[in-house]
This record gives structure tokens, sequence and C-alpha cells, in this order.
């Protein structure tokens, strides 16, 4: 079971990439002289590394002591032993998030406090053992309820969570041990109250390139008579992770859609819908739910190499522009200059390459045909699907 802060195999593009990769190697065809003698392909190398169907009994004594890591690792998860859990994981493991050993292990402890019945099953999809390496692919699920009740609704949440990704396993001495994980996707579901029934779907893309837009939508069905409001956020996976903020907004329609900018520090995405099941005067909160989604971040190293290449060709403007003059002392100045030159060049490429921890989600000082004629806040990009009326508080759906 992997714990963040919250398939086909053979897809066109790894096809693609494998045509790609072969041109490149490929000789042009009048260098190559041919043999006369025939030779089984394969013959040089482990046929079964190039073979759409992996030869399943080989490595068959690792895989057996793998498979059996795994179903001691479910055993103990599901019994919440921590300190068995984590023995199973080596001192520098890390995620694809970031987060350490000591991280996870914090992590796993909070989630079993939060949801003390979760029980959790996987699949393996496939084991692929290098040596002393192999790779665990499996689609993971949990399930459980809340240690507390919701106030005002009085009922627990039922949790349900499903995810895929991989396991990276490596043999020290005589014991497999997890050295790191990524997980490709990701949703969770937690409800409480009437919302436990409600047909809801939150839907968004699960890769994107770091500062660009992408968009994130919600849909349901509303049982006759009741009404939701509901609101959709996202901020960078971090441990510990912040609470969401955002205003509440009442459900006019059945879609609720969110354009947003992923985050410039190339972090993983934790994406929120919340939804509040109200009766038709929403002064009543009958039930709730929390829909989540990972959304892996791409970095765009094309922005920042060409930020970099722009920033060295002015470097090399200024060097050739000092070299070129004549004065008193010329080359000591020269010199000098140079240096100061060269020395700023480094702070701006550290600049570039480096940039500051913000994430920009709307303008901070708007113009007048950016603000919202209701409120006189920054409009938002929710606004044109879900408007606020005067006499309606979306902050708060019991006013």
């Amino acid at each position: 079971m992997r714990i963040s802060p919250i398939k086909r195999y053979r897809r066109a593009p790894h096809v693609v990439a494998s045509l790609l990769m072969a041109s490149f190697f490929a000789l042009p065809s009048q260098a190559i002289e041919t043999s006369t003698v025939v030779t089984t392909p394969g013959a040089a190398a482990n046929a079964n590394d190039f073979t759409l169907d992996p030869d399943l009994k080989e490595h068959e004594k690792e895989r057996k002591e793998i498979e059996g890591l795994l179903s001691n690792i479910e055993a103990q998860w599901n019994a919440h032993n921590l300190d068995s859990v984590m023995s199973n994981y080596a001192d520098d493991y890390i995620n694809n998030d970031g987060l350490d050993k000591k991280a996870v292990s914090k992590l796993t402890e909070d989630f079993w406090k939060t949801y003390p019945d979760a029980k959790s099953s996987s699949k393996t999809k496939s084991i692929r053992i290098e040596g002393n390496f192999a790779t665990v692919e499996s689609r993971d699920m949990a399930v459980g309820s809340t240690a507390k009740e919701m106030p005002g609704i009085n009922t627990k949440g039922d949790l349900n969570s499903i995810s895929e990704g991989q396991l990276y396993i490596k043999k020290i001495g005589a014991n497999w041990r997890i050295i790191g994980d990524r997980i490709d996707y990701e949703k969770v579901r937690v409800a409480f109250g009437l919302a436990k029934t409600l047909n809801a779907s939150f839907s968004a893309p699960e890769q994107v390139k770091s500062g660009r837009q992408y968009s994130a939508k919600l849909e349901l069905n509303l049982p006759t008579g009741l009404t939701a409001v509901g609101s959709i956020t996202s901020q960078p996976l971090e441990y510990p992770q912040p609470q969401p903020t955002d205003a509440w907004r009442p459900l006019d329609g059945t879609v609720l859609e969110r354009i947003m900018p992923a985050n410039t520090n190339n972090r993983n995405e934790l994406l929120m819908a919340t939804i509040g099941i109200t009766n038709s005067s929403r002064n009543n909160l009958m039930g709730i739910t929390f829909l989540t989604r990972r959304l892996n971040v791409v970095p765009n190293i094309d922005e920042h190499l060409e930020k970099i290449i722009t920033a060295e060709k002015s470097v090399d403007k200024a060097v050739e522009k000092v070299e070129k003059t004549t004065t008193p002392h010329s080359n000591l100045l020269k010199k000098e200059s140079v240096e100061k030159i060269k020395q700023g060049s480094e702070s701006v490429e550290k600049s570039i390459k480096e940039p500051a921890n913000k994430t920009i989600l709307h303008d901070e000082l708007p113009a007048k045909d950016q603000l919202n004629e209701q409120t006189g806040k920054p409009k938002t990009p929710v606004d044109h699907l879900t408007p606020v009326k005067e006499d309606e508080h979306p902050s708060d759906p019991s006013k």
C-alpha cells in the first residue's frame, strides 16, 4: 500500500520512442557488410529481454522472494503494525513526491489514526528483475471509515482509494528492501451523510507540464429536492500537507469546472473537489464528500534552458565589448570587468535554475475589467460557471 499526502503497457508513444531509438543507432545500409552465416535472433543476448511476453520462469527464485515480501507487507499493513511495515523500507528510501522513510512512516501512522479500520489489497501486474534490482507494477485499493463523525451530519466518513504505480526494490544483503516508489494514478473519495450515495465524478489530466494550464471538472447528479455547493482546489504535494482554502459556491447546474496553471516549482499536485449536499433553501448541510486526484507535474526544461542560453549570449557580448576597449590600464580594467560580468552571469543562471517558490493562480493586482461586478473581488476561473448571488454566502452553506 502506497501512501501519498492525501493499463495497458504498450501504448503508441512507447512504440514511437522505440522506433526513434532504433533509427538513431542504425548504421547506413551501404556501410554494413552482410554475412552468409545465419544466426538465431537473441543468440548474442538474452532473448527474453526483447519480447512482449517475458519469461515468468526466469529469475523464478527472486520472483518468489519478492512475492513473499509483498504478501508480508500487505498483511502487516492491514494489521497496522508500523514497525514491521517500515522494516521493509531501505534507510535511503525516497519516492517521486520527495518523501523519505521518516515522512512515509508518519503519514502511515496518521492515516491509521484517521481510518482505524483501514484495509488495503493489491494486484501485482508485473515484476521486472534486473540483477539486484526489481520493479513491481501494481494496482492498489484501500477502504475504511473515519474514527470520528462529521459534526452536524452525525455520520462517519467512508473511504475508497485506488492507485497504480511502481515499487522500486533492491536486494541488500539477503533481503529485498523498498528503495522508492512512484504513483502514476490515484484518486480518493471520502463521503459523509447523504453524499455517500451521490453520483459524482471528478476528472483531470494525470500529467501536465510545469506552468501549463489544465482543466479540472466536477460532474454530479443530485437527487430531486436537493441542492449543492462546492469548490475545486489545487496545491503542490508536500509534507505536512496544508489545508486547501477556497470559498464554496452554489452549483446551479450539474457541472463545475476550473482552469488552473500547474505550479512552476516542478512539484506534483493534489487536486480536490468538495461537494456539500443541502436542502433547497441551502440552510441545512446533509452530506459532504471530498474527491481527490493526483496530478504529476513534468519539469518545463525548455523554458529554463532558453533563459540560460539567452543569459549566456548576453555575457558573451558584454565580455567581447570589454575586450575591444583600449584605454590606459585597459588590461587591469578588462580583467576586473570580465570577472564582474561572469559573477553576474552565475547569479542570473542560479536564479533561473532555482525559480521562486510561488504559485500564481490569479493576478495579484487585477484591472477593473477583471473584477467581479457583484463582489468587487478578483474574478476566478469558475465565476462564469457558478455565479454568486447577492443574498447567498457560498463560503458557509448554512446561511
